[in-house]
Protein backbone atom coordinates (compact mmCIF):
# COMPACT_ATOMS: atom_id res chain seq x y z
CA UNK A 1 0.00 0.00 0.00
CA UNK A 2 2.19 2.66 -1.49
CA UNK A 3 -0.50 5.43 0.18
CA UNK A 4 1.62 4.71 3.53
CA UNK A 5 4.72 4.88 2.07
CA UNK A 6 6.95 6.37 5.28
CA UNK A 7 3.90 6.90 7.34
CA UNK A 8 4.47 5.38 11.24
CA UNK A 9 2.86 2.28 12.40
CA UNK A 10 2.09 4.61 15.46
CA UNK A 11 0.49 7.14 13.44
CA UNK A 12 -1.69 5.00 11.08
CA UNK A 13 -3.21 3.06 14.55
CA UNK A 14 -3.38 6.98 16.09
CA UNK A 15 -5.39 7.88 12.89
CA UNK A 16 -7.70 4.69 12.74
CA UNK A 17 -8.03 4.63 16.34
CA UNK A 18 -9.81 8.19 15.97
CA UNK A 19 -11.81 6.98 12.23
CA UNK A 20 -13.50 4.12 14.26
CA UNK A 21 -15.22 6.27 16.45
CA UNK A 22 -16.83 7.93 13.27
CA UNK A 23 -20.09 5.65 13.21
CA UNK A 24 -20.44 5.27 17.26
CA UNK A 25 -19.96 9.56 17.99
CA UNK A 26 -22.88 10.93 15.29
CA UNK A 27 -22.66 14.42 17.16
CA UNK A 28 -19.18 14.64 16.56
CA UNK A 29 -18.24 12.98 13.34
CA UNK A 30 -17.29 15.93 11.88
CA UNK A 31 -14.78 17.06 14.45
CA UNK A 32 -13.44 13.37 14.56
CA UNK A 33 -13.00 13.23 10.76
CA UNK A 34 -11.20 16.70 10.48
CA UNK A 35 -8.87 15.58 13.10
CA UNK A 36 -7.55 12.50 11.11
CA UNK A 37 -7.56 14.81 7.95
CA UNK A 38 -5.12 16.97 9.71
CA UNK A 39 -2.53 14.44 11.02
CA UNK A 40 -2.95 13.07 7.57
CA UNK A 41 -1.78 15.85 5.98
CA UNK A 42 1.58 16.05 8.71
CA UNK A 43 2.23 12.57 8.04
CA UNK A 44 1.63 11.99 4.52
CA UNK A 45 2.95 15.59 3.25
CA UNK A 46 4.59 17.71 5.88
CA UNK A 47 6.79 15.12 6.97
CA UNK A 48 7.28 13.11 4.50
CA UNK A 49 11.14 13.41 3.66
CA UNK A 50 12.70 12.79 -0.16
CA UNK A 51 9.03 12.79 -1.76
CA UNK A 52 7.66 14.66 -4.78
CA UNK A 53 4.90 17.19 -3.02
CA UNK A 54 2.05 16.94 -5.28
CA UNK A 55 2.26 12.94 -5.11
CA UNK A 56 2.23 13.34 -1.53
CA UNK A 57 -0.59 15.50 -1.48
CA UNK A 58 -3.02 13.35 -3.87
CA UNK A 59 -2.06 10.56 -1.46
CA UNK A 60 -3.38 12.51 0.80
CA UNK A 61 -6.29 13.61 -1.06
CA UNK A 62 -7.50 9.75 -1.71
CA UNK A 63 -7.45 8.96 2.11
CA UNK A 64 -8.98 12.05 3.15
CA UNK A 65 -12.02 11.67 0.41
CA UNK A 66 -12.55 8.08 1.77
CA UNK A 67 -12.56 9.66 4.96
CA UNK A 68 -15.03 12.23 4.09
CA UNK A 69 -17.35 9.69 1.76
CA UNK A 70 -17.39 7.20 5.09
CA UNK A 71 -18.54 9.84 6.71
CA UNK A 72 -21.43 10.91 4.12
CA UNK A 73 -22.31 7.35 3.59
CA UNK A 74 -23.02 6.47 7.18
CA UNK A 75 -24.93 9.79 7.82
CA UNK A 76 -26.94 8.71 4.57
CA UNK A 77 -27.94 5.21 5.81
CA UNK A 78 -26.00 3.64 2.95
CA UNK A 79 -23.46 2.36 4.48
CA UNK A 80 -24.35 -0.39 8.08
CA UNK A 81 -22.76 0.49 10.85
CA UNK A 82 -21.80 -3.33 11.31
CA UNK A 83 -20.07 -3.14 7.83
CA UNK A 84 -17.96 0.14 9.11
CA UNK A 85 -16.63 -1.72 11.93
CA UNK A 86 -15.85 -4.73 9.72
CA UNK A 87 -14.12 -2.27 7.49
CA UNK A 88 -12.22 -0.47 10.31
CA UNK A 89 -10.99 -4.30 11.99
CA UNK A 90 -10.14 -6.09 8.86
CA UNK A 91 -9.49 -3.71 5.83
CA UNK A 92 -8.17 -0.80 8.17
CA UNK A 93 -6.39 -2.52 11.19
CA UNK A 94 -5.55 -5.84 9.52
CA UNK A 95 -4.54 -4.63 5.79
CA UNK A 96 -2.92 -1.10 6.43
CA UNK A 97 -1.51 -1.52 9.85
CA UNK A 98 -0.45 -5.10 10.92
CA UNK A 99 0.32 -6.33 7.32
CA UNK A 100 2.70 -3.58 6.28
CA UNK A 101 4.14 -2.96 9.90
CA UNK A 102 4.97 -7.10 9.70
CA UNK A 103 6.29 -7.46 6.02
CA UNK A 104 8.71 -3.93 6.76
CA UNK A 105 9.66 -6.60 9.88
CA UNK A 106 10.36 -9.80 8.05
CA UNK A 107 12.08 -7.78 4.92
CA UNK A 108 14.59 -5.69 7.21
CA UNK A 109 17.70 -5.07 5.34
CA UNK A 110 17.32 -8.07 2.81
CA UNK A 111 17.38 -5.78 -0.34
CA UNK A 112 16.51 -8.94 -2.56
CA UNK A 113 13.90 -10.12 -0.42
CA UNK A 114 9.92 -8.89 -1.33
CA UNK A 115 6.41 -9.26 -0.02
CA UNK A 116 3.73 -8.48 -2.24
CA UNK A 117 1.08 -6.16 0.05
CA UNK A 118 -2.21 -8.54 -2.47
CA UNK A 119 -3.12 -10.33 -5.03
CA UNK A 120 -5.03 -10.31 -7.91
CA UNK A 121 -7.15 -13.73 -8.60
CA UNK A 122 -9.90 -14.90 -11.13
CA UNK A 123 -10.78 -18.57 -10.15
CA UNK A 124 -13.33 -18.87 -13.13
CA UNK A 125 -13.46 -17.91 -16.73
CA UNK A 126 -17.21 -18.09 -16.63
CA UNK A 127 -19.11 -15.15 -17.38
CA UNK A 128 -22.59 -14.30 -18.35
CA UNK A 129 -21.54 -11.33 -20.39
CA UNK A 130 -19.73 -11.69 -23.48
CA UNK A 131 -18.34 -7.88 -24.15
CA UNK A 132 -16.09 -7.04 -27.15
CA UNK A 133 -12.76 -6.54 -26.06
CA UNK A 134 -12.72 -8.24 -23.17
CA UNK A 135 -9.31 -8.56 -21.55
CA UNK A 136 -10.13 -12.71 -20.49
CA UNK A 137 -12.07 -13.75 -23.62
CA UNK A 138 -14.48 -14.71 -21.42
CA UNK A 139 -18.15 -16.08 -21.83
CA UNK A 140 -20.85 -18.67 -20.88
CA UNK A 141 -19.22 -21.14 -22.94
CA UNK A 142 -16.02 -20.67 -21.07
CA UNK A 143 -16.06 -23.01 -18.20
CA UNK A 144 -12.47 -22.82 -17.10
CA UNK A 145 -12.50 -22.71 -13.22
CA UNK A 146 -10.17 -23.39 -10.14
CA UNK A 147 -11.13 -25.98 -7.48
CA UNK A 148 -12.21 -23.89 -3.83
CA UNK A 149 -9.80 -25.89 -2.57
CA UNK A 150 -6.94 -24.48 -4.67
CA UNK A 151 -8.37 -20.79 -4.26
CA UNK A 152 -8.57 -21.68 -0.07
CA UNK A 153 -4.59 -22.31 -0.23
CA UNK A 154 -3.73 -19.40 -2.21
CA UNK A 155 -5.30 -17.36 0.12
CA UNK A 156 -4.14 -19.13 3.12
CA UNK A 157 -0.33 -19.12 1.81
CA UNK A 158 -0.29 -15.23 1.26
CA UNK A 159 -1.13 -14.68 4.97
CA UNK A 160 1.40 -16.72 5.58
CA UNK A 161 4.36 -16.13 3.56
CA UNK A 162 3.57 -12.13 3.11
CA UNK A 163 1.25 -11.41 5.65
CA UNK A 164 -1.51 -10.26 2.91
CA UNK A 165 -4.91 -10.01 4.24
CA UNK A 166 -5.96 -7.68 0.51
CA UNK A 167 -7.27 -9.84 -2.38
CA UNK A 168 -8.34 -8.70 -5.42
CA UNK A 169 -11.01 -11.13 -7.31
CA UNK A 170 -11.41 -11.06 -11.12
CA UNK A 171 -12.92 -13.13 -13.80
CA UNK A 172 -14.84 -13.74 -15.42
CA UNK A 173 -18.14 -13.33 -13.31
CA UNK A 174 -16.25 -13.84 -10.00
CA UNK A 175 -20.14 -14.54 -8.42
CA UNK A 176 -20.89 -17.17 -10.61
CA UNK A 177 -17.35 -19.43 -9.23
CA UNK A 178 -19.03 -22.44 -7.61
CA UNK A 179 -16.89 -25.51 -7.14
CA UNK A 180 -16.18 -28.16 -4.76
CA UNK A 181 -19.50 -26.60 -3.57
CA UNK A 182 -18.45 -23.18 -2.37
CA UNK A 183 -18.29 -19.87 -3.86
CA UNK A 184 -16.66 -16.49 -3.13
CA UNK A 185 -19.31 -15.90 -0.29
CA UNK A 186 -17.90 -18.83 1.35
CA UNK A 187 -13.91 -17.78 1.01
CA UNK A 188 -14.58 -14.48 2.23
CA UNK A 189 -16.28 -15.78 5.35
CA UNK A 190 -13.91 -18.73 6.08
CA UNK A 191 -10.96 -15.77 5.29
CA UNK A 192 -12.56 -13.38 8.31
CA UNK A 193 -9.44 -11.66 8.55
CA UNK A 194 -8.69 -10.71 4.74
CA UNK A 195 -10.59 -8.07 2.70
CA UNK A 196 -11.61 -8.90 -0.42
CA UNK A 197 -12.56 -6.52 -3.72
CA UNK A 198 -14.68 -8.32 -6.39
CA UNK A 199 -14.79 -7.05 -9.69
CA UNK A 200 -18.25 -7.87 -11.13
CA UNK A 201 -20.21 -7.26 -14.20
CA UNK A 202 -23.13 -6.22 -11.54
CA UNK A 203 -26.13 -8.91 -12.44
CA UNK A 204 -26.18 -11.74 -10.33
CA UNK A 205 -26.15 -8.94 -7.65
CA UNK A 206 -29.24 -10.48 -6.28
CA UNK A 207 -31.16 -8.95 -2.86
CA UNK A 208 -30.00 -11.79 -1.10
CA UNK A 209 -26.80 -11.87 -2.33
CA UNK A 210 -26.00 -8.34 -1.21
CA UNK A 211 -27.53 -9.22 2.11
CA UNK A 212 -24.61 -11.84 2.57
CA UNK A 213 -21.98 -9.44 1.44
CA UNK A 214 -22.91 -7.17 3.98
CA UNK A 215 -23.70 -10.73 6.57
CA UNK A 216 -19.44 -11.51 5.96
CA UNK A 217 -19.08 -7.39 6.13
CA UNK A 218 -15.42 -7.84 4.14
CA UNK A 219 -16.37 -7.83 0.94
CA UNK A 220 -16.88 -4.35 -1.28
CA UNK A 221 -18.01 -5.35 -5.26
CA UNK A 222 -16.45 -3.32 -8.01
CA UNK A 223 -18.86 -2.85 -10.44
CA UNK A 224 -18.25 -2.60 -14.38
CA UNK A 225 -19.82 0.26 -15.82
CA UNK A 226 -18.80 2.41 -19.81
CA UNK A 227 -20.32 5.53 -18.43
CA UNK A 228 -24.55 6.21 -18.26
CA UNK A 229 -27.04 4.08 -19.73
CA UNK A 230 -26.11 4.17 -24.12
CA UNK A 231 -22.41 3.00 -23.44
CA UNK A 232 -22.81 0.47 -21.06
CA UNK A 233 -25.26 -1.34 -22.87
CA UNK A 234 -23.70 -0.83 -26.20
CA UNK A 235 -20.64 -2.95 -24.60
CA UNK A 236 -22.30 -4.88 -22.01
CA UNK A 237 -25.89 -5.80 -23.71
CA UNK A 238 -28.94 -4.40 -23.69
CA UNK A 239 -30.65 -3.68 -19.93
CA UNK A 240 -27.44 -4.66 -18.27
CA UNK A 241 -27.55 -0.43 -17.02
CA UNK A 242 -30.55 -1.02 -15.97
CA UNK A 243 -29.54 -3.91 -13.70
CA UNK A 244 -26.97 -2.56 -11.81
CA UNK A 245 -29.16 0.04 -10.55
CA UNK A 246 -30.96 -2.57 -9.15
CA UNK A 247 -27.87 -3.98 -8.03
CA UNK A 248 -26.66 -0.61 -6.55
CA UNK A 249 -30.28 -0.19 -4.39
CA UNK A 250 -29.91 -3.79 -2.87
CA UNK A 251 -26.28 -3.22 -2.42
CA UNK A 252 -27.19 0.25 -0.47
CA UNK A 253 -30.30 -1.05 1.51
CA UNK A 254 -27.56 -3.52 2.55
CA UNK A 255 -24.95 -1.35 3.56
CA UNK A 256 -22.69 -2.70 1.18
CA UNK A 257 -20.07 0.10 0.25
CA UNK A 258 -19.34 -0.99 -3.49
CA UNK A 259 -17.32 1.01 -6.16
CA UNK A 260 -17.15 1.16 -10.09
CA UNK A 261 -14.85 -0.35 -12.22
CA UNK A 262 -14.55 1.54 -15.60
CA UNK A 263 -12.79 0.86 -18.99
CA UNK A 264 -11.50 4.30 -21.05
CA UNK A 265 -11.59 4.36 -24.48
CA UNK A 266 -11.42 6.13 -27.72
CA UNK A 267 -15.04 6.57 -27.80
CA UNK A 268 -15.83 6.75 -24.32
CA UNK A 269 -13.10 8.74 -22.21
CA UNK A 270 -14.75 11.91 -22.36
CA UNK A 271 -17.94 10.95 -20.44
CA UNK A 272 -16.58 8.60 -18.21
CA UNK A 273 -14.24 11.58 -16.93
CA UNK A 274 -17.38 13.93 -16.85
CA UNK A 275 -18.16 15.98 -13.90
CA UNK A 276 -21.65 14.65 -14.93
CA UNK A 277 -20.57 11.27 -14.42
CA UNK A 278 -18.90 11.47 -11.55
CA UNK A 279 -22.16 13.56 -9.76
CA UNK A 280 -24.08 10.55 -10.39
CA UNK A 281 -22.63 7.95 -9.53
CA UNK A 282 -20.42 9.14 -7.12
CA UNK A 283 -23.30 11.70 -5.61
CA UNK A 284 -26.61 10.13 -6.50
CA UNK A 285 -25.77 6.28 -6.68
CA UNK A 286 -23.41 6.07 -3.36
CA UNK A 287 -20.41 4.72 -5.00
CA UNK A 288 -17.56 5.15 -3.09
CA UNK A 289 -14.86 4.83 -5.08
CA UNK A 290 -13.95 4.77 -8.89
CA UNK A 291 -10.96 2.43 -10.60
CA UNK A 292 -10.47 3.62 -13.73
CA UNK A 293 -8.35 1.66 -16.31
CA UNK A 294 -7.61 2.56 -20.12
CA UNK A 295 -8.31 0.18 -22.54
CA UNK A 296 -5.31 -2.11 -22.87
CA UNK A 297 -4.88 -3.71 -26.47
CA UNK A 298 -4.97 -7.57 -25.29
CA UNK A 299 -7.90 -9.95 -24.89
CA UNK A 300 -10.47 -10.83 -27.47
CA UNK A 301 -10.25 -9.05 -30.81
CA UNK A 302 -8.08 -6.17 -29.25
CA UNK A 303 -6.91 -3.58 -31.41
CA UNK A 304 -4.57 -0.30 -30.86
CA UNK A 305 -7.54 1.51 -32.35
CA UNK A 306 -9.29 2.19 -29.65
CA UNK A 307 -6.99 2.99 -27.25
CA UNK A 308 -7.74 6.65 -26.05
CA UNK A 309 -4.57 9.28 -28.06
CA UNK A 310 -2.03 10.71 -26.13
CA UNK A 311 -3.89 14.36 -26.42
CA UNK A 312 -6.84 12.52 -24.56
CA UNK A 313 -4.57 11.08 -22.39
CA UNK A 314 -3.27 13.99 -21.18
CA UNK A 315 -6.93 16.15 -20.58
CA UNK A 316 -8.01 12.71 -19.08
CA UNK A 317 -4.93 12.90 -15.98
CA UNK A 318 -6.04 16.82 -16.07
CA UNK A 319 -9.46 15.95 -15.09
CA UNK A 320 -8.60 12.83 -12.72
CA UNK A 321 -6.22 15.41 -10.82
CA UNK A 322 -8.70 17.75 -10.78
CA UNK A 323 -11.66 14.78 -9.73
CA UNK A 324 -9.42 13.59 -6.58
CA UNK A 325 -7.69 17.07 -5.07
CA UNK A 326 -10.93 19.43 -5.57
CA UNK A 327 -14.03 17.05 -6.42
CA UNK A 328 -13.29 15.14 -3.01
CA UNK A 329 -14.21 12.18 -5.57
CA UNK A 330 -12.21 8.29 -5.04
CA UNK A 331 -11.61 7.98 -8.47
CA UNK A 332 -8.19 6.22 -9.66
CA UNK A 333 -6.73 6.56 -13.15
CA UNK A 334 -4.69 3.78 -12.32
CA UNK A 335 -1.82 4.32 -15.27
CA UNK A 336 -2.00 8.42 -15.54
CA UNK A 337 -1.70 7.85 -11.40
CA UNK A 338 1.45 6.08 -11.07
CA UNK A 339 2.83 8.41 -8.75
CA UNK A 340 0.11 7.19 -6.21
CA UNK A 341 2.02 3.65 -6.19
CA UNK A 342 5.57 4.53 -7.08
CA UNK A 343 4.89 3.22 -10.34
CA UNK A 344 4.44 -0.18 -11.86
CA UNK A 345 2.90 -2.60 -9.14
CA UNK A 346 3.10 -5.95 -11.26
CA UNK A 347 5.92 -8.75 -10.84
CA UNK A 348 5.45 -9.51 -6.77
CA UNK A 349 7.25 -6.51 -5.77
CA UNK A 350 6.88 -4.66 -2.30
CA UNK A 351 3.57 -3.04 -2.27
CA UNK A 352 2.71 -4.83 -5.70
CA UNK A 353 0.87 -8.50 -6.93
CA UNK A 354 1.01 -10.93 -8.68
CA UNK A 355 -2.01 -12.49 -11.05
CA UNK A 356 -3.36 -15.95 -11.24
CA UNK A 357 -6.15 -16.94 -13.81
CA UNK A 358 -8.86 -19.66 -13.83
CA UNK A 359 -6.40 -22.28 -15.52
CA UNK A 360 -3.44 -21.40 -12.30
CA UNK A 361 -1.29 -19.40 -14.87
CA UNK A 362 0.78 -17.05 -12.68
CA UNK A 363 1.29 -13.66 -14.71
CA UNK A 364 2.94 -10.63 -13.70
CA UNK A 365 -0.02 -8.18 -13.86
CA UNK A 366 -4.06 -9.02 -15.53
CA UNK A 367 -2.68 -6.52 -18.14
CA UNK A 368 0.50 -8.66 -19.56
CA UNK A 369 -1.35 -11.95 -20.85
CA UNK A 370 2.39 -14.86 -20.71
CA UNK A 371 3.69 -16.76 -17.78
CA UNK A 372 6.10 -18.83 -16.71
CA UNK A 373 4.49 -20.72 -13.95
CA UNK A 374 0.73 -22.53 -13.14
CA UNK A 375 0.26 -22.40 -9.58
CA UNK A 376 -1.44 -26.25 -10.21
CA UNK A 377 2.06 -27.44 -11.41
CA UNK A 378 3.70 -25.63 -8.55
CA UNK A 379 1.87 -27.17 -5.92
CA UNK A 380 2.30 -30.43 -7.46
CA UNK A 381 5.91 -30.45 -7.39
CA UNK A 382 5.96 -29.31 -3.66
CA UNK A 383 6.18 -25.59 -4.18
CA UNK A 384 4.46 -22.80 -3.27
CA UNK A 385 3.50 -18.95 -4.05
CA UNK A 386 7.58 -17.85 -3.42
CA UNK A 387 8.73 -20.26 -6.13
CA UNK A 388 6.74 -18.01 -8.70
CA UNK A 389 7.70 -14.76 -6.62
CA UNK A 390 11.71 -15.55 -7.20
CA UNK A 391 11.11 -16.70 -10.64
CA UNK A 392 13.29 -15.36 -13.41
CA UNK A 393 10.54 -13.59 -15.41
CA UNK A 394 9.54 -11.67 -11.89
CA UNK A 395 12.66 -11.07 -11.03
CA UNK A 396 13.22 -9.37 -14.46
CA UNK A 397 10.24 -7.28 -14.19
CA UNK A 398 11.31 -6.03 -10.61
CA UNK A 399 14.72 -4.99 -11.98
CA UNK A 400 13.13 -3.00 -14.56
CA UNK A 401 10.82 -1.10 -12.23
CA UNK A 402 13.56 -0.51 -9.91
CA UNK A 403 15.60 0.78 -13.00
CA UNK A 404 12.82 2.98 -13.49
CA UNK A 405 11.56 4.63 -10.66
CA UNK A 406 10.90 2.26 -7.45
CA UNK A 407 12.81 2.35 -4.91
CA UNK A 408 15.00 5.55 -6.31
CA UNK A 409 15.85 8.75 -4.59
CA UNK A 410 12.87 11.65 -5.59
CA UNK A 411 14.94 13.37 -7.98
CA UNK A 412 16.02 10.20 -9.73
CA UNK A 413 12.39 8.72 -10.75
CA UNK A 414 11.36 8.30 -13.96
CA UNK A 415 7.86 9.59 -15.14
CA UNK A 416 5.29 8.32 -12.92
CA UNK A 417 2.34 9.66 -15.24
CA UNK A 418 3.66 6.61 -17.51
CA UNK A 419 4.24 4.04 -15.37
CA UNK A 420 3.46 1.03 -17.65
CA UNK A 421 5.86 -1.64 -19.12
CA UNK A 422 3.23 -3.42 -21.65
CA UNK A 423 1.30 -0.15 -22.13
CA UNK A 424 4.02 2.79 -21.83
CA UNK A 425 7.62 1.08 -22.04
CA UNK A 426 6.17 -1.76 -24.89
CA UNK A 427 10.17 -2.14 -25.98
CA UNK A 428 10.88 -3.01 -22.59
CA UNK A 429 8.30 -5.39 -21.90
CA UNK A 430 8.64 -6.92 -25.13
CA UNK A 431 12.24 -7.67 -24.77
CA UNK A 432 11.86 -9.61 -21.66
CA UNK A 433 8.93 -11.59 -23.28
CA UNK A 434 11.41 -12.46 -25.94
CA UNK A 435 14.59 -13.27 -23.61
CA UNK A 436 12.82 -15.64 -21.57
CA UNK A 437 12.03 -18.90 -23.69
CA UNK A 438 10.08 -20.58 -21.03
CA UNK A 439 7.30 -17.77 -21.25
CA UNK A 440 3.80 -18.66 -22.51
CA UNK A 441 0.64 -17.15 -23.75
CA UNK A 442 -2.43 -17.50 -21.67
CA UNK A 443 -4.73 -17.86 -24.57
CA UNK A 444 -4.91 -17.56 -28.41
CA UNK A 445 -5.02 -13.78 -28.18
CA UNK A 446 -2.25 -13.61 -26.28
CA UNK A 447 -0.22 -15.69 -28.48
CA UNK A 448 -1.03 -13.84 -31.48
CA UNK A 449 -0.33 -10.64 -29.80
CA UNK A 450 3.17 -11.70 -29.18
CA UNK A 451 3.75 -12.72 -32.89
CA UNK A 452 2.13 -9.53 -34.69
CA UNK A 453 4.78 -7.09 -35.67
CA UNK A 454 2.79 -4.51 -36.31
CA UNK A 455 0.86 -4.58 -32.89
CA UNK A 456 4.58 -4.35 -31.32
CA UNK A 457 5.58 -1.58 -33.77
CA UNK A 458 2.23 0.59 -33.03
CA UNK A 459 2.93 0.17 -29.18
CA UNK A 460 6.47 1.99 -29.47
CA UNK A 461 5.11 4.41 -31.96
CA UNK A 462 1.93 5.21 -29.53
CA UNK A 463 5.30 5.23 -26.36
CA UNK A 464 7.09 7.53 -28.24
CA UNK A 465 4.00 10.05 -28.79
CA UNK A 466 3.15 9.68 -25.11
CA UNK A 467 6.80 10.69 -23.74
CA UNK A 468 7.09 14.02 -26.54
CA UNK A 469 3.93 15.06 -24.70
CA UNK A 470 3.94 13.58 -21.36
CA UNK A 471 7.69 13.88 -20.12
CA UNK A 472 6.92 17.85 -19.86
CA UNK A 473 4.29 17.91 -17.72
CA UNK A 474 6.09 15.25 -15.33
CA UNK A 475 9.27 17.54 -15.25
CA UNK A 476 7.37 20.99 -14.53
CA UNK A 477 4.44 19.52 -12.34
CA UNK A 478 6.02 17.39 -10.44
CA UNK A 479 9.90 16.94 -10.55
CA UNK A 480 10.73 20.59 -9.96
CA UNK A 481 8.35 20.21 -7.15
CA UNK A 482 10.50 17.93 -4.67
Amino acid sequence: MLITKGMKKDAWSKIIDIVAQIADKRPVMRFLVKKAEDKLWKDIVEEENDSIRPAQELKHAFVRNLLETTEKHLIRGILSKDVFHRMVKVFARNVFVKDISERDILKGDRKDEVYPSFLVLSPTQLCNLRCPGCYASSAGNTRSSLPYSIVNRIIKEKVDLWHSRFTVISGGEPFLWKMEGKGIIDLAREHDDNFFMVYTNGTPISQDLAWQMADVGNITPAVSVEGFEEKTDLRRGKGVFKRIMEAFQYLREAGVPFGISVQADRDNWDEVTSKEFLSFYFDEQGTFYGLLFQYMPIGRSYTLEQMVTPEQRLEMFKRNVWAVKEGGYNYIDFWNQGVMTDGCLAAGRMGGYFYIDWNGNVMPCVFIPYHQDNILQVYERGGTLNDVLYSSYFKEIRKWQSGYAYGKPALEKDNLILPCPIRDHHEAINAILHNHYRIKPSDEAAKEAIEDKTYHEGLIGYDQLLKELIDPVWQTEYKNTV
